[in-house]
Parts: structure tokens; C-alpha cells; sequence
């Protein structure tokens, strides 16, 4: 499954969450977690209250559409209908605690089993290239075209 745009906007936020508070002497370093709930019982539960927040989602390919809470730490994707994962959410949450970036991601996949798998495989191995890549490593698969960030094997294309 190749990267969606709104996906990559997960990932931009936390480029631009990392880069603007980073200092010089800081670290590079991405730790990665995984959220054990994402707060809500129904991916359409999320975003009714997204939505109720007065939010604006970014459309994306698939029908996917993205959210950027106020906070600027909290960023949420959804995959659109033409997505195989649909219907399932990704919340991801950035911090930064003792010169590292966190990143907590949370999926909530209400499609079948193996579907739901394969997603959160992506979306891991996603996140460990572009942590890869923000600490230097040369073999991270992961580029940058205008707004769109790609980060595994699609990215050396």
C-alpha cells in the first residue's frame, strides 16, 4: 500500500514539531510508541467529535482526511473509503521530554484482521524510516515532494 498525502501530514507536523524545537546541541533522535486506546469506541465516534470541535479536515487521496488539533502536537488521519484499511484512525500525538521527540501513534482499524495488520505494519515501518532518516541515516528510504512526504520502499522511486 503506497503512502496517502494525508498520512504524510501526520508526519509533517511531527517534521515541523522536531525541527522548530530543536536546538543545536538537541538530539535527533525519534522514541516511537504505540497508544493503547485511542479514546474513542468507533472510528466514526472520533470524528464526529473532531468534527463537533469546529476542526477542518485536509482531504487526501482515497477519500482520506486529516486533522491537526489546536494544540499542534495531535494530529489525526482517516482513511477514506477507497482506502482497504477504511474504516480505521490514526492519532498521532507529539512531545518532546529531555532534547528527544516522542511520537505516540494510536490505530483504531475497524476492518478485518489482516487488513488491519498490514496497516499498522505501514504505518510502523513508515515512522521507523522517517525516524531513520531525521537522525542522519543515509539508507532511510524517505523524500519530500511539496506537501507530500513518502517514506519507504515507494520512496525511491
Amino acid at each position: 500500500m503506497n503512502i496517502k498525502s494525508s498520512y504524510a501530514l501526520g508526519l509533517l507536523l511531527l517534521c515541523a514539531v522536531f525541527f522548530a524545537a530543536r536546538a543545536p546541541a538537541q538530539s535527533t533522535r525519534l522514541v516511537i510508541t504505540e497508544g493503547h486506546s485511542i479514546g474513542y469506541a468507533t472510528v466514526a465516534d472520533a470524528r464526529a467529535d473532531l468534527e463537533s470541535q469546529g476542526l477542518t479536515g485536509t482531504p487526501g487521496a482515497n477519500g482520506d482526511v486529516s486533522f491537526v488539533a489546536p494544540d499542534n502536537g495531535t494530529a489525526w488521519t482517516f482513511a477514506g473509503k477507497d482506502n482497504p484499511a477504511y474504516p480505521s484512525a490514526v492519532r498521532y500525538v507529539y512531545t518532546r521530554s529531555s532534547g528527544e521527540l516522542h511520537a505516540e501513534v494510536t490505530i483504531l482499524c475497524e476492518a478485518s484482521a489482516k487488513t488491519c495488520e498490514k496497516f499498522h505494519s505501514d504505518i510502523r515501518d513508515r515512522l521507523a524510516q522517517l525516524s531513520r532518516k531525521m537522525a542522519g541515516d543515509p539508507s532511510a528510504k524517505c523524500s519530500v515532494s511539496g506537501d507530500t512526504m513518502r517514506c519507504g520502499a515507494e520512496a525511491t522511486q
